[in-house]
């Protein structure tokens, strides 16, 4: 069963019982059915978006972190949904190039981009400073079964579930600033502010979470940078601009 039926079936039950307890249908009653019916393929459609849009931070940053070869690192990156900025260094332009190589390979991002490079001395060290740029797409779906969205949740419960999640992950929530709530025609947001502190790896560990969490989480931006860009070992600073969404 595909996704879109799925939540075609979940969505369109109680429309089914509906029209199976009724009498004989009049052409007013049969256009409701179809203005109702098709009303509910734009909602599948809308969570459908939604759920594909899930995991593609985490794609991406699995992508930027798993490829890196050794002794290259990161020192800062910014992602939306439209492209990702990555700035980082490494030893020799051999191993960017082997960098850009596997970036290239990546099912979760296209039209990967050298924009410059530049040999600098550290502490006696020669190392090569990079700037890339590449686009995102979609490399699969949501873990998420398809369904109806989650109820909303108490303010209590949603500082909680990213708490518990921050620690599990291993980082430093330092920031969660919820905004105002609105509703669509088919779904009610919550717009958030988080900033996490912790190493990189618990960081894709902190993405991976948030995609596969009860409630539906999608981070729509990022921002991150080593805090001491020198030391490949270095921990992090995340800034995430994150929307909830849940049924009305």
């Amino acid at each position: 069963m595909t996704k879109r039926t799925a939540l075609l079936v979940c969505l369109g039950t109680s429309l089914a019982l509906a029209c199976c307890n009724s009498g004989p249908s009049s052409s007013g009653s049969s256009s409701a059915a179809r203005d109702e019916a098709a009303a509910l393929e734009r909602k599948a459609e809308h969570i459908e978006g939604l759920l594909a849009r899930r995991p593609l931070a985490a794609q991406a940053l699995d992508a930027l972190t798993l490829a890196l070869p050794d002794r290259v690192w990161l020192t800062e990156v910014v992602f939306d949904p439209t492209g990702i900025q990555i700035k980082g260094n490494a030893p020799t332009n051999n191993l960017l190039a082997d960098y850009l190589a596997r970036l290239g390979e990546s099912p979760s991002l296209a039209d990967v981009v050298l924009r410059g490079s530049s040999l600098k001395t550290v502490r006696g060290r020669e190392r090569v400073g990079f700037l890339l740029q590449a686009a995102v797409r979609d490399a699969g779906a949501s873990s998420a079964p398809a369904g109806a969205l989650p109820a909303r949740q108490e303010p209590s419960e949603t500082l909680r579930e990213l708490q518990r999640l921050a620690l599990e992950s291993g980082l430093q929530m330092t920031k969660f600033v919820p905004g105002v709530e609105v509703s669509g025609e088919f779904t009610s947001e919550l717009a958030a502010t988080i900033e996490v502190a912790g190493g990189l790896a618990d960081l894709r560990s902190y993405f991976r979470g948030l995609a596969d969490l009860s409630s539906l989480w999608i981070a729509e931006r990022f921002s991150l940078k080593a805090v001491a860009a020198d030391d490949p070992r270095s921990d992090v600073r995340a800034s995430v601009a994150a929307k909830a969404y849940f049924s009305r």
